[in-house]
């Protein structure tokens, strides 16, 4: 069992997102540009709640058929994209960008696996902190990033976190040739999401691991993943925190591997978070989403070669990118859909840092793997 390592919070990012704000980016310098607005387009605000939603209808025997209606984003700045039944129950998931970390919802879209649960999925990209709040006012009724649930969950927001897709995390820092390690990013300007948010954490922790603080260097924070990567290929930053495919595209344009960071900490990567209201009320679309995207887990590990594809379909980036990233990331994927023990206490450990307050609930209480066990079949 790894021990944990503590690390401190720059914002209150989910005491703020909980009231309805947005978290305030950390400083950055005259340098670097303004953070990236952390609220979502216009275009990606969610529709009303959908209340009592019906229940998923049970799974076919038939084999899953491709989805027509799925397909990569409808261009930058969208407000997402959908796929699954057309005439199934509405299920609304955010997330924060365009990653590799959101292969599990390719691979449900594009292999039928969301239309034999017969769920109509609409992927709506907002920044973390918008998710959180509108998760709680029932917007949405998932964030794919299930570590906001739990962090929500610590402040007393009634959220839990039901899968866990991925066994590890596979954030790294990306930068100029002239940087071999953390120590190294001292005095840099780097780029990372929002403090809270799961790439700030690893990396909070890995440089307490090198004996430094995430205040020695200049950070410039973003809603997500792609706009960090965006400024870090623009030259405005000297590193920046990422994941496949960012981290090999990022080869190709003349930065290299700076430190691999997806082993400081073991929160998780991405999967689903959801409220308690809407377990209670929708448990049965909630096993179907959940047994959709397992499925989606076992398609992609065996069948490689179409996996990559998906990268270059909903990310757009170069073939050889996507391959060398599905070679990275494919022993990275989850087989059990839950997350280690550890990544549970470090949540609780990481809020008790921040607030100097042992959170009321207990590590245990920040999940409920009881809608994973159905899918998968288990007593």
């Amino acid at each position: 069992m790894r021990p944990f390592r503590p690390v401190f919070l720059g914002l209150l990012s989910l005491g703020l997102a909980a009231c309805g704000g947005a978290a305030a980016p950390a400083a950055s310098p005259s340098s670097a540009p303004a953070s990236v607005s952390a609220a979502a387009p216009a275009s990606a605000k969610p529709a009303a709640s959908t209340g009592a939603s019906s229940a998923a209808k049970p799974a076919g025997s038939a084999a899953a058929k491709p989805s027509a209606s799925a397909g990569p984003p409808q261009g930058e700045g969208s407000n997402g994209y959908s796929g699954g039944d057309p005439n199934g129950t509405l299920v609304k998931i955010a997330y924060a960008s365009p990653a590799v970390a959101s292969w599990p919802f390719y691979a449900a879209l594009t292999q039928g696996f969301f239309t034999q649960q017969h769920l109509k999925i609409q992927m709506i990209q907002m920044a973390a902190n918008v998710a959180v709040t509108a998760l709680s006012k029932g917007e949405i009724d998932f964030t794919n990033s299930p570590s906001n649930a739990m962090e929500g969950a610590t402040r007393g927001l009634p959220m839990k976190m039901v899968l866990s897709s991925w066994a590890s995390a596979p954030w790294t820092i990306v930068g100029k040739q002239d940087l071999k390690s953390i120590p190294d990013l001292k005095g840099k300007v780097v780029g990372t999401n929002q403090a809270g948010s799961s790439p700030y954490l690893y990396m909070q922790a890995a440089y307490k691991r090198a004996g430094l603080a995430v205040s020695d260097s200049q950070v410039v924070s973003s809603p997500g993943t792609q706009d960090t990567y965006a400024l870090l290929i623009g030259n405005k930053l000297d590193a920046a925190v990422v994941s496949p495919p960012f981290d090999a595209d990022a080869e190709g344009k003349g930065f290299h591997e700076v430190e691999f960071i997806g082993d400081a900490l073991d929160l998780p990567y991405i999967g689903l978070g959801t409220t308690t209201t809407y377990l209670a009320q929708h448990r049965p679309t909630v096993v179907a989403t959940i047994k959709a995207l397992m499925d989606g887990n076992a398609w992609l590990k065996s069948h490689p070669n179409e996996a990559a594809d998906l990268i270059v379909k909903y990310i757009g980036v170069d073939p050889d990118v996507a391959k060398r990233s599905t070679a990275k990331m494919l022993p990275l994927l989850g087989d059990t859909g839950e997350l280690k023990p550890d990544g549970l206490q470090q949540t609780i450990d990481i809020q008790t840092e921040l607030t100097k307050q042992t959170p009321a609930v207990k590590a245990a209480d920040l999940a409920d793997w009881g809608p994973l066990h159905e899918a998968l079949g288990k007593s």
